[in-house]
């Protein structure tokens, strides 16, 4: 027990020294990072107090500023109501002393409102720009001055005794493509304007520019137009709405419109019309030459020629070598043989004139199909679009009328002309059977 309690005592008598040293170093250590902190901290202190200083000083300014901003508010709060005070004052004297001038006022304004709404509606300003300028008071809060009175009063007659005189003129106008040049034009009171080579020019009030129509009016109204800018007419069609009546007219499809608007079934009934009317006039001038032949070969009864229907059935006749019975049968027959050259094409043009009508009806009801597949697709809130299907679905039955009537006409009077030579035929070949029979009949007695 002593010697272990001996080599305890001499193991640590030999550690005691070291472990000395080496605390004192890390107390050393310590003690240095203490201070560095103690440094640090003391800094970091001065600053946020020079910051807190900083913010305070900021906070004083805007607190003055604050209280100067809430000084001025109550000075010109103050002097508002003041102001309002002496306006509502002021108002009631003005009211006071104009007495009934305010109505007057007031109906000064509403005429110069109603005036300016004229004047930009007005073909005069197309030569006079920047009129309704002059009438800007009408819209302002104000009492009219002894000038704008003035002005409101010579703009008025100006527009008056400009509305009753033809002048020519300069202004850039725009023509059908788009384009802007400065042409020469006529002007007729407040209703037309035209170019000197006779079209018609509209006036845009929302634009402040003229511009030539799409679509001009018939070529005699046009040229009626151009005489009258010449001095060569004295008469000239107007639009007395200044337009609108025009621009409804351009936007009316011509007749080669119509035609396209049927399409091929359309076409395909124009070309059938055509044929028939081809087919009608050449049988209508066939007959005639016929029937000029067939009386010529009356007056020549006894000169029979082989080149008229007549002749060629009296040379049947007259064959002596027949009986009353068979000549009967052979004129028969030389009559049925002229029949077909004589209704020549009645028949194709009377399937044209039944056929016609059909197919206008076929183009209808397919226009009618496409106009209800419009109207399932977009819906029936554009009336403009349903009426403007229907008219072009029935574009086709006008065309099958159109040329139905004719051709029933023609057919008409093709079977009148061949049925009259027809009659004449048989009128003259019965006579000559019954002259042939009562000859018979005094030979054998």
């Amino acid at each position: 027990m002593n010697a272990r309690t001996f080599l305890f005592g001499l193991c640590f008598s030999l550690l005691l020294p070291a472990q000395t040293l080496h605390a004192r170093s890390v107390a050393e250590v310590a003690q240095s990072i203490s201070v560095a902190d103690q440094t640090e901290n003391k800094a970091r202190l001065a600053q946020f107090k020079a910051d807190r200083d900083q913010q305070q000083s900021l906070f004083e300014q805007s607190a003055a500023r604050l209280a100067s901003a809430q000084q001025r508010q109550a000075e010109l709060q103050l002097s508002f109501d003041e102001n309002e005070t002496r306006l509502a004052e002021l108002q009631a004297e003005l009211k006071q002393r104009t007495a009934q001038l305010g109505e007057v006022f007031g109906v000064v304004k509403q005429q110069a409102n109603e005036t300016q709404g004229m004047l930009l509606d007005s073909l005069v300003s197309a030569q006079y720009p920047g009129r309704a300028d002059q009438l800007a008071f009408a819209n302002q809060k104000r009492i009219p001055t002894v000038e704008e009175f003035k002005a409101l009063w010579a703009t008025m007659h100006h527009e008056l005794s400009e509305s009753g005189k033809v002048v020519s003129f300069q202004a850039p106008v725009v023509n059908v493509q788009g384009q802007v040049s400065t042409v020469d034009l006529v002007r007729v009171g407040n209703f037309q304007v035209l170019t000197h080579d006779g079209e018609y020019v509209r006036w845009q009030p929302s634009l402040a520019q003229l511009a030539v129509f799409e679509k001009q009016p018939d070529p005699f109204t046009v040229n009626q137009a151009r005489q009258f800018i010449q001095g060569q007419e004295s008469s000239l069609t107007i639009d007395p709405t200044r337009g609108q009546l025009l621009q409804l007219l351009g936007q009316m499809p011509s007749l080669k419109d119509r035609i396209h608007q049927g399409s091929y079934v359309g076409y395909f009934i124009l070309f059938l019309g055509a044929i028939g009317l081809v087919i009608a006039v050449w049988r209508l001038l066939a007959l005639f030459k016929t029937e000029f032949g067939v009386r010529a070969q009356l007056r020549q009864a006894d000169a029979l020629k082989q080149n008229n229907p007549l002749g060629r059935v009296l040379s049947k006749a007259s064959q002596s070598d027949l009986n009353v019975e068979d000549l009967e049968l052979r004129v028969d027959e030389a009559i049925l043989q002229e029949l077909p050259k004589l209704e020549r094409g009645q028949s194709l043009i009377k399937l044209f004139a039944a056929v016609a009508p059909l197919l206008g009806l076929l183009g209808t009801v397919t226009g009618m199909i496409g106009t209800f597949q419009s109207i399932t697709l977009f819906g029936t809130s554009d009336p403009k679009l349903m009426a403007g299907g229907i008219s072009q679905a029935l574009v086709t039955t006008v065309l099958g009328l159109i040329v139905a009537i004719p051709l029933l006409f023609s057919h008409n009077l093709l079977n009148t002309r061949s049925r009259r030579i027809i009659q004449i035929l048989q009128q003259k070949s019965l006579a000559l059977l019954a002259d042939r029979r009562e000859s018979q009949a005094t030979g054998k007695q």
